[in-house]
């Protein structure tokens, strides 16, 4: 026991030390028989807004007098969300909650993560209120990297960090990293940097190599298997490097940049992919416990590239896609089905990496939303979400939430046709801060409200926590 704790020690202090941290604190933990199961929250927002037919099973009503729990086992999920059907006893779609004080207009700004009002206009994507629910949430599932945003800037790989969804408090917003090797560079660092700092970055864990073989024959089977997932996470994203490095060697990069090297990827699907891919690799790594993306900078701009080249406002009017031959709300739920496509294979990749007598997703939740509400043109009587994960038997799942809603036609504003089937909460139903005040009571912070102010603080419908969601 002693050699083992005096070279975990030895090790920490190694070239493997700082990428491996993680995984090395659990074994001290553990050897100290203080090691709780980490928990992790991952939100993932886009815009453009989720209409209902989006989430809600074809033939679920929503004219819905009193909150309803409906189980999810019999119900087929529609197509933006359908990559989601090998986790439905994972899942709770929740439909009925209201912004409260936020104003969604094309796009909530920091206000869809924050459930404050930031101003009219433009103000609300430039004006930091107060604490978002990511950032509190970070408060309390500290990592290495207290949180990781990415964003992608759609039509644009120029952008390399805005500030658009999250803060520690008011006027302390957190960038968003927008180029994926950017936050590659500030996750994993370079050592030795040269010229070809792809090649640099790819070759860490050659270095590292010595000290892991040293290091396995102390660990046990599980714990062994648990190394290799750390390992094989970093892995994935240097055989990125790899290929990057070919290129820059062979003077491709240089070519299309002439001043510096501008790797790809380019389009707005393929960063998505490529942030989805950092995502995965920093949590499986046990870089961060709290990851937020947002794939459209919480507001309307710029181009779905990838998916199509109509511009993003003109989509969300429904305006078509003469290429594609498809009404602007169905490209929507292509870019949709594309998000959440992602969030699966990031589920999957947790669900593949062993973490004490389970995997990495008993203990993670995802909250997959827009931050434009259920539409681009949203005044926030309905904003959907839909829970993946159970936090480690926190959050109740495998269930379709309805709280009370009026029924209305949705339209295609061109066609001038339905489409499909939308819901109005009632001004007595709870908010945003509601759902956002249960997730800190999952992961054990238990605040009386969520970025409440004034008469709303004394109403405990809208404090919370959801007793439907949250198992106390």
């Amino acid at each position: 026991m002693g050699n083992r704790r005096t070279l975990l020690q030895q090790f920490s202090a190694g070239a493997g030390g700082m990428l491996l941290t993680p995984f090395l604190q659990k074994l001290e933990a553990q050897e100290r028989g203080t090691y709780r199961p980490p928990r992790r929250v991952v939100f993932v927002l886009f815009g453009n807004g989720f209409p209902e037919f989006g989430s809600v099973p074809k033939g679920v009503s929503l004219e819905v007098p009193e909150t309803r729990q409906i189980p999810l086992v019999e119900h087929e999920l529609p197509y933006d969300i359908e990559p989601f059907a090998p986790h439905k006893e994972r899942l709770a779609i929740v439909h009925g909650l209201r912004g409260g004080r936020v104003m969604p207009y094309h796009g909530g700004g920091f206000g869809a993560l924050s459930g404050l009002f930031n101003g009219g206009g433009t103000e609300r994507f430039t004006k930091v209120a107060g604490e978002s629910i990511d950032a509190a949430i970070a408060r309390k599932l500290p990592g290495v990297f207290p949180i990781l945003n990415l964003g992608i800037d759609p039509g644009n790989a120029h952008t390399k960090t805005y500030y658009c969804s999250s803060a520690w408090a008011p006027g302390r917003p957190i960038a968003s990293q927008c180029r994926p090797e950017l936050a590659y560079q500030s996750l994993f660092g370079g050592i030795g940097a040269t010229k070809n700092d792809f090649a640099s970055r790819r070759n860490l864990l050659d270095l590292m190599s010595g000290d892991i073989r040293k290091l396995k024959p102390l660990l046990s089977g599980v714990e062994r298997e648990q190394l290799d997932h750390h390992i094989a996470a970093l892995e994935s994203l240097s055989n990125r490097d790899t290929i990057l490095a070919e290129k820059f060697a062979a003077g491709l990069l240089t070519k299309a940049a002439p001043t510096l090297p501008s790797p790809f990827p380019v389009t707005w699907k393929d960063t998505v992919d490529a942030q989805f891919d950092i995502a995965a690799a920093a949590l499986t790594a046990g870089l961060t416990n709290v990851v937020t993306i947002t794939s459209e900078l919480c507001a309307i701009r710029g181009r779905y590239t990838g998916v199509s080249e109509v511009n993003t406002h003109q989509l969300g009017h429904d305006d078509p896609d003469k290429a594609l031959n498809l009404p602007g709300w169905k490209v929507l739920s292509m870019t949709r089905r594309h998000m959440a496509e992602r969030t699966a294979a990031l589920l999957e990749r947790l669900r593949a990496a062993p973490e004490d007598s389970g995997t990495m997703l008993d203990n993670t939740l995802v909250v997959f939303m827009s931050d434009s509400a259920e539409t681009q043109h949203s005044a926030a009587h309905n904003w959907p979400f839909v829970l993946l994960g159970n936090l480690g038997g926190r959050i109740r799942t495998n269930q379709l939430v309805l709280y009370p809603m009026r029924e209305h036609q949705l339209g295609d504003r061109v066609a001038k046709e339905s489409i499909g089937i939308g819901g109005k909460g009632l001004p007595s139903n709870p908010t945003i801060n509601t759902l956002y005040n249960t997730l800190l009571h999952a992961v054990g912070d238990q605040r009386p409200h969520f970025n409440l102010i004034g008469e709303d603080r004394e109403n405990p419908t809208l404090a919370g926590p959801l007793a439907e969601l949250l198992i106390a």
